[in-house]
């Protein structure tokens, strides 16, 4: 059972464990802004309510500042907390603080109503009653996204309630009065898990949906829609750590983009079937996956083509893992559903991310894609079964970037003057 749900996710539907809490986290952001305007009226009515048995000079004045103050944060959080740019990937802090605010708000109230309850006569108890159950009613509409919080919102409330009125019952109901704030509270969690559950539901499937557009259905890879998304992310935080004045250059990250074209595939789908022919491609996403580090990633570009984006890689490391690609590619046996061994050689093209260290946001990673798409088109070119790279060469950095800035850049020239260098 996770903090934000107590609904546990099937085995199949683990991996999108983290995107059903991030958006419950933001389901229960987005619900508890306009409640953060009824708590502060509420508080204004107990105000209203306790002036007259406590008085004016009394601690009354601070605990109500202090419940202020602890709305006041709630609706922050509320407001602000899902423009937090480090707390993006990390809903558990987000929630923490939530919980926390939403707890000390109901311990605040429940203790206000213990320690007014007995200078109150019994109409004012009851209406001090339903304010509170009108704020666990909204608490219930407004905190679907998580039933915890709501248990952190309204049990120190109701449950002072309870006691009091076990304690001192008004019009002489003896225990029926506490029954039935049981009771009422009862109801409440049974709304709120039927809320969260059908939220939790909706959320859910919407990640399954998700995941098929992003995902190749033949390889189980991801695919071109992800790496557009993907790139919007990542991208930025990449440049940040580049355009830092910092010296430490293992404290930036790079993005190798490394293109793999299957060498005339097309005869496997003509000699087997595109049979064979999709048992190939599967044998070749497995590999590729094994090839590569955890925190990478392997994409199916299109029909027999592949992308691996090397995370936080150094450098020097495109030449390296295309040259590990290209070399097992060539001597793995591709099992094919006949039984035959078939072995499949590849053409490989690569760049890096920010492509020039000394003007990182010179050229924006679909350029960097395209120059690493040159390589490939040059390796098969070549003869195919070999692998071509492009790196930034000895020049003015503002002329390389210049050059290749262009919608179709001459790389044969570039080359020649010097600007680009093989890898």
């Amino acid at each position: 059972m996770h903090w934000i749900t107590p609904f546990p996710l099937s085995v199949g539907d683990r991996p999108h464990t983290r995107a059903v809490h991030m958006a419950l986290v933001r389901d229960l952001y987005q619900r508890g802004r306009m409640p953060a305007l009824i708590y502060l009226g509420v508080l204004a009515l107990l105000a209203g309510i306790l002036r007259a048995p406590l008085g004016r000079g009394g601690w009354l004045p601070v605990l109500l500042s202090a419940l202020a103050a602890l709305g006041v944060g709630r609706a922050v959080l509320a407001f602000q907390g899902g423009r937090l740019e480090a707390w993006r990937r990390r809903p558990l802090p987000r929630f923490a603080l939530f919980a926390a605010a939403a707890c000390g708000s109901g311990l605040l109230l429940g203790g206000i109503v213990l320690a007014a309850t007995p200078g109150l006569a019994a109409g004012p108890f009851l209406l001090l009653t339903f304010c509170c159950m009108g704020l666990a009613s909204v608490a219930c509409i407004t905190m679907g996204g998580s039933p915890f919080c709501f248990a952190a919102s309204v049990l120190p409330s109701l449950g002072s309630l309870a006691l009091v009125g076990f304690l001192r019952p008004p019009f002489g109901m003896g225990l029926l009065f506490p029954v039935a704030v049981l009771a009422y509270l009862a109801a409440l969690a049974g709304t709120v898990l039927q809320v969260h559950h059908s939220l939790f539901s909706a959320v859910l499937l919407t990640q399954r949906l998700e995941d098929l557009a992003l995902r190749d259905p033949l390889t189980g890879l991801r695919n071109r829609r992800f790496l557009e998304e993907f790139m919007h992310e990542e991208t930025p935080r990449v440049l940040r750590r580049w355009l830092l004045n910092d010296e430490k250059i293992m404290n930036r990250r790079s993005i190798s983009l490394i293109l793999v074209d299957l060498d005339l595939f097309k005869r496997v789908n003509d000699e087997y079937s595109h049979v064979a022919g999709d048992a190939v491609l599967v044998q070749v996403a497995q590999l590729l996956r094994q090839l590569v580090r955890k925190p990478d990633l392997v994409l199916r570009w299109g029909g027999e083509e592949f992308l691996i984006l090397a995370l936080d890689s150094d450098r020097v490391a495109p030449p390296q893992i295309a040259v590990r690609i290209r070399e097992q590619m060539a001597s793995h046996g591709f099992i094919l559903p006949g039984g035959q061994s078939h072995h499949q050689t590849c053409s490989v093209g690569y760049a890096i991310y920010p492509f020039h260290p000394d003007k990182p946001d010179g050229l924006g990673w679909e350029q960097v894609f395209r120059i690493a798409d040159r390589g490939l088109y040059d390796a098969k070119e070549r003869g195919r079964n070999r692998l071509r790279g492009y790196l930034p060469g000895a020049k003015d950095p503002e002329a390389i970037i210049a050059a290749l800035d262009q919608p179709d850049p001459d790389f044969s020239q570039a080359l020649a003057d010097g600007l680009l260098k093989l890898g």
